[in-house]
């Protein structure tokens, strides 16, 4: 339960910051240092955490698709504040 909340607290970071649709690797990066720690395993494991339960979707090695199916609520955020971000 703590990693799902762990992830959903990585999606509302994101979302917060405008990014409704697809976001860069490295700004996911850097999310994941500013929440859960700056060392690379941690940021490596929380990259494989995050899409093997179906939080995001690797595009290319360089951008991930943001999946809503398990945090919908952040939908009504994303409605309210407007999609500010294309990635």
């Amino acid at each position: 339960m703590k990693t799902l909340d762990s992830c959903k607290e990585i999606m509302k970071f994101l979302v917060e910051r405008g990014f409704a649709s697809q976001v860069q690797r490295t700004v996911l990066e850097k999310t994941i240092m500013v929440l859960r720690g700056m060392d690379k395993r941690t940021v490596q494991n929380w990259l494989r955490t995050l899409e093997s339960l179906g939080f995001i979707k690797a595009v290319n090695p360089y951008v991930f698709e943001l999946k809503f199916d398990q945090c919908p609520e952040l939908l009504n955020v994303i409605i309210e504040n407007g999609q500010k971000k294309l990635m």
